[in-house]
């Protein structure tokens, strides 16, 4: 059975499409190509087969089809095929999410780990984020769904705290009673290095789009949330606990 039979077997009786495929985490640009845009042509064409009520597509805040980053302009694609879908739809545009098992916080610990005794602050770590709890991500979704006016809608959502990176890495250091000096890295070195370092890796630790996120930094206004959802998300400090937890330094070399 090939992709679109699959695709046309499942998405039958089915009124909401939450669409979180993707190759980010591989990264490679023919991946995102293979996976994110070709595969999301696929789904739409299945879906509109189908009579799929609703599409909801995360994706991320600076989307951009003529972006200068690849996994940007790839998310501004995936935007751009399913508003011209024909399908109603929900894009919600997040910054950076964190949480247990993520590819964020769990990856920035895991290196400060492994380059003891230093921890490497690409520009200084002067970069501003304004990352949200995933479980906060994961309620707002939900709540879309019981909100019509959300159909056809580009919404972004954001944690309530603007952190630079240097903070954001002390802050996981004194979470977990780590110490480590704190070096800063030219920004031009940190897209040749992640290419040299992780361009030959199947499934890298570290996908070579995270250096994105110091050239295109993610901020919105603090209380996107508030104002759509009705609550405050959680706090970086407050929810990090999670990093804790006993293997975190093999975690850089599980998939």
């Amino acid at each position: 059975m090939n992709a679109a039979e699959t695709l046309r077997d499942e998405l039958v009786g089915v009124d909401t499409v939450i669409h979180l495929a993707g190759a980010e985490a591989r990264g490679r640009n023919r991946l995102l190509q293979n996976v994110d845009i070709e595969g999301t042509r696929l789904l739409q064409e299945e879906a509109r087969s189908a009579g799929v009520g609703r599409i909801i597509l995360p994706s991320r805040l600076n989307a951009n089809p003529h972006s200068m980053h690849a996994l940007l302009r790839t998310k501004g694609e995936v935007e751009r095929l399913v508003r011209r879908s024909g399908i109603p739809f929900t894009i919600l545009r997040t910054t950076t999410l964190f949480g247990r098992d993520d590819r964020f916080s769990e990856i920035i610990f895991s290196l400060a780990l492994w380059s003891w005794p230093l921890v490497w602050l690409p520009g200084g770590g002067k970069t501003p984020m304004q990352p949200l709890w995933v479980e906060d991500y994961a309620h707002c979704l939900i709540r879309t769904l019981d909100q019509p006016a959300t159909l056809n809608q580009t919404l972004v959502l954001a944690g309530n705290e603007l952190i630079e990176y240097r903070e954001l890495v002390k802050t996981i250091l004194n979470v977990t009673g780590k110490e480590r000096l704190m070096v800063p890295m030219p920004m031009t070195l940190l897209k040749p290095l992640a290419r040299i370092f992780l361009g030959w890796w199947y499934w890298p630790a570290v996908s070579r789009y995270f250096a994105d996120r110091f050239f295109v930094p993610d901020m919105t206004d603090l209380d996107v949330v508030q104002r759509r959802f009705g609550f405050q998300p959680a706090r970086f400090r407050e929810t990090i606990t999670y990093l804790n937890r006993s293997g975190m330094r093999r975690r850089l070399f599980r998939r």
